[in-house]
């Protein structure tokens, strides 16, 4: 593992290629009635996303990440940089727009049931194959990506491939040139509603088969939320994982930790099975509060929900 507060770096462990978000978070008792006027009982601002969120979760764990990525010459784009670099996340690759304004997400969260509602407001050019920093994707050990720049996120892939870097996905949606992507992906992270959109109304034991037939798979998952996740690793079976019930707050960004579990999994070279069970305490450990990265979980915190868990053979090699 490499020393994540240093600035200067020849290489990272993590480099993330995908969309970064100004996050604006209302806590509110349940949504509005049309023309009705609430008071909010939170608020929580940062830098969101699915790669930038897990970046965040990695750094917390200690590993050296960066993020590719294009925001705005305004003040959102600042605290987005600003943000990330708070979370010893490298931004030197970020890009900016002069012309564009950074994306930004509305999300109103309610107290009692944690449902959400979500406005994005886009205006943003895409992230340029050329603007790449290809020595770092190159170098690093894993590459994370969400689909959403589909040249340079292929063209990403493409290179970590080349230079046998894993490639994980994090695909919240049916994107531009998917197949193509997918053939380039080691590990593919999706949720169930992305397998029902692309396959059709499948049944997530045949999807996550149907996942692992591309090109350099060697594993997928289909998560499901609190209905937990199936995993299969290529050439074996698809297997059910329970998720950890806690009581949730808020379930934004619990995804992106999601992935992030995997990977740092992935990184320590555990076993698959323990891979996806500690990016499923990760998960849910991070919807017990507000904000899409207002609970970064610690290991020893992830390390004690699951022993508390029904099963916790193999639990000692999550230890080191």
């Amino acid at each position: 593992m490499t020393d994540n507060k240093s600035t200067v770096h020849s290489s990272f462990d993590i480099v993330g290629v995908g969309r970064s978000v100004l996050d604006r978070a209302l806590l509110i008792d349940k949504h509005p009635e049309v023309n009705q006027k609430i008071i909010a009982l939170d608020r929580w601002q940062g830098a969101g996303s699915p790669v930038p969120n897990a970046l965040c979760q990695l750094s917390c764990w200690g590993w050296s990440a960066s993020l590719q990525a294009v925001v705005g010459n305004d003040p959102e784009g600042e605290q987005i940089r600003s943000d990330l670099s708070g979370s010893d996340v490298h931004v030197d690759s970020l890009k900016v727009r002069t012309t564009s304004r950074t994306p930004t997400a509305s999300i109103w969260v309610e107290k009692k049931t944690g449902h959400r509602t979500i406005v994005l407001d886009r205006d943003l050019a895409p992230l340029l194959t050329d603007e790449l920093s290809l020595g770092l994707i190159s170098s690093a050990r894993c590459l994370l990506i969400d689909g959403w720049e589909t040249e340079a996120t292929l063209e990403a892939a493409r290179i970590a491939r080349d230079n046998d870097v894993e490639v994980v996905l994090d695909a919240g949606h049916v994107r531009d040139q998917m197949a193509d992507l997918l053939d380039l992906c080691t590990w593919v992270i999706v949720p169930v509603s992305f397998t029902r959109d692309y396959f059709g109304n499948m049944d997530m034991f045949v999807s996550v088969r149907k996942l692992t037939e591309y090109g350099n798979v060697k594993g997928a998952i289909v998560t499901n939320g609190a209905g937990g996740c199936v995993g299969m690793e290529t050439g074996g079976e698809p297997q059910w994982f329970p998720a950890c019930q806690i009581e949730a707050v808020d379930t934004t960004g619990a995804g992106d930790i999601f992935h992030a579990g995997y990977i740092h999994g992935l990184l320590k070279d555990w076993s698959f099975e323990n891979r996806i069970r500690w990016a499923a305490s990760a998960a849910a450990l991070s919807a017990t509060a507000f904000g899409s990265r207002g609970k970064l979980p610690t290991r020893e915190e992830v390390l004690e929900l699951l022993r508390l868990q029904p099963n916790t053979d193999g639990i000692e090699e999550l230890s080191t």
